[in-house]
Formats: C-alpha cells, sequence, structure tokens
C-alpha cells in the first residue's frame, strides 16, 4: 500500500467511528432508538454518501467500498445507484457529521 492509501484508510476509519458519534454521548437511549425509522434512515443516508464518494471521487470498487464499511457489496452497489451525491468530498461528510444536526 502507498503512503496516500494508509492515509486515506485512517481517515475513513475516523469518519466511520463519527457515524456512531451518536451512540457514545446518548448511550441509555441508544436501544430505544435502534428501531427508530428516522435513526435508520440518517445511517443509510450517511453510508451512502460515503458510498458515493469513495465510488465517484476515488475509483474504489464496491468490492473495496463495502470490505470497508463492512457492508455487502450489494447494499453499496444499490446505494450508489439509487442515491445522489450531496458532498463532494470525504472533509464536507465529516463537517456534516460533527455538526450533529441530525442527532
Amino acid at each position: 500500500m502507498t503512503k496516500s492509501s494508509n492515509q486515506r484508510k485512517q481517515k475513513m476509519a475516523q469518519y466511520l467511528e463519527q457515524l456512531d458519534e451518536f451512540n457514545w454521548h446518548h448511550p441509555t437511549k441508544v436501544k430505544e432508538m435502534a428501531d427508530s425509522q428516522h435513526e435508520r434512515e440518517t445511517r443509510t443516508y450517511y453510508l451512502a454518501q460515503v458510498s458515493l464518494i469513495l465510488f465517484n471521487n476515488y475509483q474504489q470498487s464496491y468490492m473495496q467500498i463495502a470490505d470497508m464499511l463492512k457492508l455487502s457489496s450489494r447494499t453499496v452497489h444499490k446505494y450508489v445507484h439509487n442515491n445522489h451525491q450531496d458532498f463532494e468530498n470525504l472533509d464536507e461528510l465529516r463537517e456534516a457529521l460533527s455538526d450533529g444536526e441530525d442527532w
């Protein structure tokens, strides 16, 4: 792996941790909200956005994205083809996640 690949993987790990930030800030509510339709939709939205950025900006394959996000390649394919990209890059996505508007 090249240095940029390692850096990209490290950044991706950080971004994925932010997806679960709500769980850390509200541990007593996590179980109650796990079945919430809104929470599932929000999680799906951000996973789709990460998938789209990796696919369009970094030319990652469905299998590579699935491996990084711990999803099936079929799910990644669905995310890429059924959604539109709202963020230009991973930094914009990270900023949106750190703002926590949806939490």
